[in-house]
């Protein structure tokens, strides 16, 4: 599963550890992000997708990046119309590392496809 900017979900030990109901990596994430700021249990989490997720860590439910792609309402930041100029997940993907950097870029180019490949059936029809 993959969070609107990429990350995948499923690696991260707060998601770990809400799906095997190990208390330890929700501890672990607790102690690992913000300075302890939030507790092992605000850290239950089954990923930021979809928009309406009731299991969604405190920290994951402010992220600025998941709430711009739930308030216009796209399904990943690659499918953005914003994406090119989005200096917001540009940054953040740039910090975090070259496969998800990749990962963006491949998404992005796969929406644009399908984009023109649904122009393109919409052309035909008229």
């Amino acid at each position: 599963m993959l969070g609107y900017c990429g990350i995948n979900c499923e690696e991260c030990p707060a998601y770990q550890g809400t799906v095997t109901t190990d208390m330890s990596l929700l501890e672990k994430s607790a102690g690992s992000f913000w300075s302890g700021a939030y507790s092992a249990q605000e850290w239950v989490c089954l990923g930021c997708t979809p928009a309406e997720q009731p299991f969604l860590a405190k920290f994951c439910a402010t992220c600025k990046i998941r709430v711009c792609a739930v308030g216009k309402g796209v399904p990943n930041c690659a499918a953005c119309d914003g994406y090119e100029s989005c200096a917001l997940l540009h940054d953040f993907i740039k910090g975090e590392s070259e496969v998800l950097c990749k990962r963006m870029e491949w998404l992005r180019g796969r929406f644009l496809a399908y984009k023109e490949e649904r122009a393109s059936r919409a052309e035909g029809r008229r």
